[in-house]
């Protein structure tokens, strides 16, 4: 078993969220304990505790982690875009490639269960997000709420994300589903701009 001693400087850390990660792409989100975390990353099944004081602890932390990179994806896909149009689309398509470039971590965001306000840096990152999705979204001009526009968008999108990882679609190619994307978001905001809905 190697010693806690060998990792220092957060690496104990990193190296347990590895271990978390690889697990929840093998096996799945129900597999993760703390002390296989522990046996995976080759330390003493009290070593989590450093930093984990539980498996929620752990999951929160994993599904943190992977929101700030999606949001960070997200970004930078849209930093260079010149309309709104194209900003949107862009940040659709960083949606959908860290879904299929990180299934595991794209999963461990949406599909586990943990108390989400206990969880404050979990909270900015969600908040953070939401923000950036309602400017991309009110920079499309549409005529109803932004928040109610703004859901519409995400579940769009989301939707085919999840069912294009799933291969549930005809059309389950990367250049498939951007496609797929970019035909949902110009039927979306074409409706979302003539009225307001009801």
């Amino acid at each position: 078993m190697i010693s806690v001693d060998r990792y220092h400087h957060g690496n104990l850390r990193s190296a347990l969220l590895q271990a978390a990660l690889h697990l929840v792409g093998k096996f799945g989100a129900e597999a993760l304990t703390l002390r296989e975390v522990a046996r995976r990353a080759g330390v003493s099944h009290n070593a989590p505790y450093r930093h984990f004081k539980s498996k929620e602890d752990l999951v929160a932390a994993l599904a943190t982690e992977a929101l700030e990179e999606l949001l960070a994806s997200i970004r930078n896909a849209t930093a260079t875009a010149t309309d709104p149009a194209t900003r949107l689309r862009a940040a659709a398509h960083a949606y959908l490639d860290f879904a299929l470039s990180n299934p595991p971590r794209f999963g461990i965001m949406f599909r586990s269960a943990f108390d989400r306000d206990a969880y404050p840096a979990y909270v900015a990152a969600y908040t953070d997000s939401v923000t950036l999705l309602g400017e991309l979204v009110r920079a499309q001009e549409v005529a109803t709420d932004t928040g109610v526009a703004g859901e519409l968008v995400w579940a769009s999108i989301h939707g085919i994300t999840e069912l294009g990882l799933g291969k549930w679609l005809r059309g389950g190619s990367r250049k498939e589903l951007e496609s797929l994307t970019d035909s949902a978001l110009e039927t979306l905001t074409a409706g979302l701009r003539k009225q307001p809905l009801a």
